[in-house]
């Protein structure tokens, strides 16, 4: 049967082509987007670029010292990927237009490849691999001081039941987290529910350090000038396969507050005298004396935490 390729056939095959998405989208096949339109997508539905006027629509919504947090609407954020797919479309009132059409067909597709490549951004940068698209995304934006002054602030988030108190802690995928500019404003996104936040100082911030110092201390109702919550530990030896010897240490479960007043340096009442720490430290554990390992296990303070908890 001969075929009639004449000019009107062959526009009217293209009109009906354009006139389903679904035949639009099985005569175009790979409808794949390029890796870097995908990853300047995935940054735009973290909302990189976004101006902050359109997060924060009125300063009163985030004053100063304050922290709000937030589930991104996905309807949104269609939208906003909708905008940017929406350079060099044709205006027109048609609601089945060819190009309206085309977006149909390619839409869901190119989203999803979006959303997958949200989680690449981080996991690039830090050499991790790649999480699981979210289904929800939350987090918060934090407005404070501490922002500018702590340029290294760390975030823990957790899910509801796999928090630290929990058997089986798990943290969230962090999507991304940085100053926005050179302001006091921190932005965070998570993949999944935050249920626990945890804003933490840097890691390199740990230190020795002491619960109490010249500041209405008191031990056991006695005033003291320092005073440490020492926890007391054995060491237990084990003998492995090939006579390998390991040590472990272990703690008691609740700390002594304890006064290390003595150690203070007569001579500079903020610098300590360590021998002489290191000598109250192992009568305390009823041991003749500590090495470095023991010394860092009593002395060492963790970073400067706060922790946020959804509630109901």
């Amino acid at each position: 049967m001969k075929k009639n390729y004449s000019r009107s056939n062959i526009v009217q095959a293209l009109r009906d082509t354009y006139a389903d998405p679904q035949a639009i989208a099985a005569n175009l096949g790979d409808s794949t987007l390029p890796k870097d339109l995908a990853a300047w997508l995935s940054r735009l539905a973290l909302l990189h670029g976004v101006p902050f006027n359109y997060l924060v629509p009125d300063e009163r919504m985030l004053p100063p010292e304050s922290i709000r947090f937030f589930y991104l609407d996905m309807n949104w954020i269609g939208a906003l990927t909708d905008g940017a797919f929406s350079i060099g479309r044709n205006l027109t009132n048609d609601q089945n237009s060819a190009t309206l059409n085309m977006d149909r067909a390619l839409h869901p597709t190119a989203m999803k490849q979006v959303n997958a490549a949200t989680t690449h951004i981080r996991a690039r940068v830090f050499g991790l691999n790649a999480a699981p698209p979210p289904s929800i995304i939350s987090g918060f934006v934090l407005r404070s001081s501490l922002v500018l002054d702590y340029p290294s602030l760390g975030v823990n988030v957790y899910p509801f039941g796999q928090t630290p108190k929990d058997p089986n802690p798990k943290m969230l995928t962090l999507l991304r987290l940085e100053q926005l500019g050179a302001t006091d404003t921190m932005i965070c996104l998570v993949s999944g529910d935050a249920y626990r936040v945890d804003i933490h100082e840097a890691p390199q911030a740990l230190h020795y350090g002491l619960d109490c110092y010249d500041n209405d201390c008191t031990v056991q109702g006695n005033a003291a000038l320092a005073v440490k919550n020492l926890y007391t530990f054995t060491i237990e030896s084990s003998a492995n396969a090939g006579s390998t010897t390991t040590q472990q240490i272990k703690m008691s479960t609740t700390p002594t507050p304890t006064d290390v007043s003595t150690c203070i340096r007569t001579n500079n009442t903020r610098a300590l005298d360590i021998s002489t720490l290191a000598a109250l430290i192992a009568k305390a554990n009823n041991i003749s004396s500590i090495d470095s390992a023991e010394m860092g296990f009593e002395m060492t303070e963790g970073v400067g935490m706060v922790s946020f908890f959804k509630t109901t």
